[in-house]
């Protein structure tokens, strides 16, 4: 039986425009780690266009709060990347870009480009997910677009804002580790 490639990884970061570079190379360094460079330009491009959503969702509505990238292994050879926001509202799909536009195609591209995505507004307050997996078995639907709730899901993201507005990073840390595993377990794809 094919175990999983690497560890996982995870990243909380300020919503500034100079951290998506960051947050792609980390999970190009994952990928490469794990011996899975097939996966990485796509990888890579999805997560710019994921992390760049959610620092200019964060950016136009005044938020403040960290962004988190969780990059894992869902099952052998299968990677999702989550990147949460708290920004308020959902991003917009469907709009169509000009080819003059420098905006607008980032979930047109996470669309097409993965394996399966979606937006989640699970957690306490206005805030979303957009994830995206690479690598996963055929037959998955390409795209899914969900906004339920989950009282867990509310408590442990709450916890983690919590432990990141303290600005204790082991504690940021725990709580990061409960909502991956929470998410891993309950809401795996």
């Amino acid at each position: 039986m094919e175990t999983h490639p690497a560890p996982d990884c995870s990243l909380v970061f300020p919503p500034h425009p100079a951290w998506v570079r960051a947050a792609r190379e980390a999970v190009r360094t994952l990928l490469t780690a794990a011996r899975r460079t097939d996966l990485a330009d796509t990888a890579v491009t999805l997560t710019s266009e994921a992390v760049t959503n959610a620092v200019n969702a964060c950016r136009a509505r005044g938020c403040t709060t960290p962004v988190t990238l969780v990059a894992e292994w869902t099952g052998p050879g299968r990677l999702r990347v989550l990147v949460h926001d708290s920004a308020a509202g959902l991003p917009v799909r469907g709009r169509t870009a000009s080819a003059d536009d420098e905006s607008g195609r980032g979930l047109m591209l996470i669309e097409q480009g993965s394996d399966a995505w979606g937006v989640c507004a699970h957690g306490p307050g206005p805030g979303k997910a957009t994830w995206f997996v690479l690598g996963a078995p055929a037959g998955r639907s390409r795209s899914c677009w969900s906004s339920g709730e989950c009282d867990e899901c509310v408590e442990l993201w709450a916890a983690q804002r919590e432990a990141v507005d303290r600005g204790g990073m082991h504690q940021a840390v725990e709580a990061t580790i409960a909502v991956r595993r929470h998410v891993r377990e309950v809401h795996a794809s």
